[in-house]
């Protein structure tokens, strides 16, 4: 698979594909989670060899389509990342933040105390990412963010991404798989990359 393009300030990437095409594949390969065979990958203008693995993936958050909830309350799942080294110094969200964004994707602010490994799976994709978002990535990559929701909820998961990305255009970039075409109305700025495969 050989795949060249470029995703600039406030725009959104939508990548089609049947089953086995390479899409999460690619989602991974821009994290940094998985190597690639050749080519350049570059951030800001910089090659990725000339970023640490770790602050790349501070800035380039990748949330896979079946996230995982990790021991303890939906609380401490969404602040996970700030345990981490990349993360040391800066505060984690507010209250305010995380309430404020609960009720934007349509969850109750007493999900908060549960355990997170209790979720559904609607649930699990919400808090998954309020999680990445909360973490202030300046790109996301979402494989099928809305696959597990109904209807409601699906609307709600774009339109919150719809504000994100629009509060800070100028530093922010979406890069989503979905088998959906219609997840890409609410955006402007939307291209659409069909993969193959091999």
């Amino acid at each position: 698979m050989v795949v060249s393009g470029r995703v600039g300030s406030g725009d959104v990437l939508f990548v089609h594909g049947r089953s086995g095409a390479g899409k999460t594949t690619l989602l991974r390969i821009l994290a940094r989670l998985q190597q690639r065979e050749a080519g350049d990958l570059q951030l800001a203008g910089i090659p990725d060899s000339q970023i640490p693995a770790t602050r790349w993936r501070r800035q380039v958050h990748y949330s896979a389509q079946r996230p995982v909830a990790f021991a303890g309350s939906v609380r401490e799942n969404i602040v996970i990342p700030y345990s981490l080294a990349s993360y040391r110094g800066e505060p984690p969200p507010t209250a305010g933040e995380v309430e404020q964004a609960l009720t934007q994707l349509l969850l109750d602010q007493a999900v908060l105390a549960q355990d997170a490994r209790t979720l559904s799976g609607g649930e699990l994709a919400r808090v998954a990412l309020l999680r990445a978002v909360l973490a202030r990535p300046r790109v996301l990559l979402l494989d099928e963010p809305t696959g597990a929701l109904d209807a409601l909820a699906r609307q709600a998961v774009l339109e919150f991404l719809r504000r994100w990305l629009e509060e800070a255009a100028a530093e922010r970039a979406l890069v989503i798989v979905s088998h959906l075409e219609d997840d890409a109305s609410p955006f402007s700025n939307v291209t659409w990359l069909e993969l193959e495969g091999r």
